[in-house]
């Protein structure tokens, strides 16, 4: 018999749960409903999804490849499913620089672009996130796979590795000024 006392960390505790099921009789249920309950804990602890603002503005820039429009497609797919509104229409940007000038002309949160290695067997994709405030890039994520199974690898693994990345995204200030609210001016008694 084991005794936990209320001083064991976590860890201890497992272990004295998993020396407890060692010594168990094989066919013994003991075993089997504390490896349940382990399961349960390890679902327990899996992060939450990624949240965005409902109708943020992102630009999924075109990719060059033969496999490059398919995944923009379900790229733009996946952010419309989370709630984004998504910019395709936009060209490819040659330079860095041009992020801050699309997204103030734009209004864009973010910008995806992607670029396809080719291998003998496999090709990989690397994803960037880059944020229309500032400029700089938010996430990073490559997935490889075979050409036929490129695309399955990236809607599982897309969102999962970079949507945490979105809800940093702000769009940069307008430089436009907005109408002004009417003021009532009290100029005094009327002139007779």
């Amino acid at each position: 018999m084991i005794l936990l006392v209320p001083a064991f960390t976590r860890g201890a505790t497992l272990l004295a749960v998993l020396c407890l099921s060692a010594t168990a009789p094989a066919g013994s249920s003991l075993g089997v409903a504390q490896a349940h309950s382990s399961r349960r804990h390890a679902r327990a602890l899996r992060p939450p999804e990624a949240k965005v603002t409902p109708g943020l503005r992102v630009s999924v820039q075109p990719i060059e490849g033969e496999l490059g429009p398919a995944l923009r497609d379900q790229i733009a797919r996946l952010l419309r499913a989370r709630g984004c509104r998504v910019v395709m229409t936009l060209p490819r940007v040659n330079g860095t620089g041009q992020y801050l000038t699309m997204a103030r002309d734009n209004r864009l949160a973010a910008f995806v672009s992607a670029d396809i290695e080719k291998g003998r067997s496999r090709q990989s994709v690397t994803f960037l996130v880059w944020d229309g405030a500032s400029g700089s890039v938010l996430g990073r994520w490559s997935a490889s796979a075979a050409p036929k199974t490129l695309p399955k690898t990236v809607a599982k693994g897309f969102w999962k590795n970079l949507g945490a990345r979105f809800e940093g995204a702000a769009a940069p200030p307008s430089e436009e000024l907005e109408e002004a609210a009417p003021m009532y001016v009290n100029a005094g008694e009327p002139l007779r």
